[in-house]
């Protein structure tokens, strides 16, 4: 671990940033120029705020260094209109004069630093170094949160592997019967071929081709199907993905992988339910979705399996265990008004142990966990938070000790589009192990 945090520090450390720097006297450009150059930093010049706008549009920026009074458009409203297109740029603001409400309005534009003519090389250097460890801070958060996503999905994938290994052991076992049971019957048939005038051994070889063998070999494609589905559903579930949330996402897709994924935790006892209402496709991020949802499902699985435990242990009968995992999803309408959003709400809901209202405020916490040691990361829920959060989202936990849990998802619907065949439409589909 070690090591790798040495290596990410080292490769933020190494990161070249691109420094913008606009003044219209060319001698204070130029100097500023060298001595960032100098600093291992990339540098671009120019002369006024328009042509730094262009800039702005077309690359990425890590500082903004401007004059406050230049000809044309002056150092504010360049900082206003840079702030526009790069929200997390730091600015700092260079002049030899200025009035104290430019001042105020530069830094009501989210200014750094202001730094007076003559400047001080010295003290440009340490601002500039200053803002570039935040940046390396920023990043080296961001990156260890994507380590830190991926160690909670290959966790995840490692509490599945058993039930997945059964799931594809179910098929490849009737593959290789039919397999076996095709190769007894060429065996069988070759005396039959030296034979084929004879018309039983005609019928006996064309009834085997003809109705035996498609049956088997579709029996078996139907198992190498099966098998595709659940490899290329855990290869989807791994892989990351690009950090865009403006893919069209279809939540009943994303639940139904969902479901698959965790299909072979779930024990005969259980069973899921899924009930749309007017579900519409949202801008997300598919992939993070998933993981949110397979989070909760596992959770809900174990929560079950541990309260039918102790229910078998206290002489209830098997059969009076029955465990629920319902999923729902429906769109609530704003309240009217031109900012208000629909949103799409999901619930996860299972008739589990519950939690206790001690342990529902730490649900969120990073490393909080009920489980054995050993079992999980304690990062799942914390993770969901945050990707729900990302997706500009809610969610919510409510549960009863003894009678269950319900994770409540908020979404906003933002240029979606309805799917049609999902209105209306409640579907229920039992899973069992």
């Amino acid at each position: 671990m070690k090591t790798n945090q040495a290596e990410l520090a080292n490769k933020l450390s190494d990161k070249i940033r691109t420094i913008l720097i606009v003044d219209d006297e060319d001698i204070v450009a130029t100097m500023l120029e060298r001595l960032l150059q100098g600093e291992g930093h990339n540098t671009i010049s120019r002369s006024d705020g328009f042509k730094a706008l262009e800039v702005l549009e077309t690359t990425q920026v890590d500082i903004l260094i401007t004059d406050l009074r230049m000809p044309g458009m002056d150092g504010v409203e360049l900082v206003n209109k840079a702030r526009v297109l790069h929200e997390n740029l730091d600015i700092i603001v260079i002049t030899g004069y200025g009035t104290m409400d430019q001042f105020l309005e530069a830094l009501s534009g989210g200014v750094v630093d202001f730094i007076l003519k003559p400047i001080d090389r010295e003290q440009l250097l340490r601002t500039v170094n200053r803002i570039l460890e935040k940046k390396n801070l920023a990043d080296s958060l961001v990156e260890r949160t994507k380590q830190l996503v991926n160690a909670e999905k290959m966790a995840t994938i490692g509490l599945l592997s058993t039930g997945v290994a059964h799931e594809i052991n179910n098929p490849t076992t009737f593959i290789r019967t039919n397999l076996q049971l095709m190769k007894e019957y060429i065996k069988r048939m070759q005396p039959k071929f030296d034979n084929i005038s004879e018309p039983k051994n005609a019928e006996s070889i064309r009834n085997i081709f003809l109705e035996e063998f498609p049956q088997m070999i579709e029996e078996a494609l139907t198992g190498t199907d099966r098998i595709q589905k659940i490899v290329s559903g855990i290869k989807h579930y791994a892989h990351m993905g690009e950090d865009s949330y403006d893919e069209n996402v279809d939540i009943r897709e994303v639940i139904a992988q969902s479901v698959s994924l965790v299909r072979a935790k779930l024990r005969k006892h259980i069973t899921i339910t899924e009930n749309y209402l007017n579900i519409s496709e949202i801008k997300g991020h598919f992939s993070k979705l998933e993981q949110v949802f397979v989070n909760l499902l596992v959770n809900a699985a174990d929560a079950i399996n541990e309260k039918m435990e102790r229910m078998r242990k206290d002489g209830v009968s098997p059969a009076d265990c029955a465990g629920v995992i319902d999923v729902s999803a429906t769109i609530i309408e704003g309240a009217g008004g031109e900012n208000s959003s629909d949103y799409l709400v999901l619930t996860f809901f299972d008739n589990g142990g519950g939690i206790s209202e001690e342990k529902m405020n730490k649900v969120f916490d990073p490393f909080f966990t009920t489980k054995p040691v050993g079992v999980g990361t304690g990062l799942g829920l914390y993770i969901s938070y945050e990707i729900i959060t990302q997706h500009g989202g809610e969610i919510s936990v409510q549960s009863e000790p003894g009678e269950g849990t319900a994770f409540v998802i908020k979404l906003p619907v933002q240029g979606s589009k309805e799917s049609g065949s999902a209105k209306k439409t409640p579907a229920t589909q039992e899973t069992e192990g």
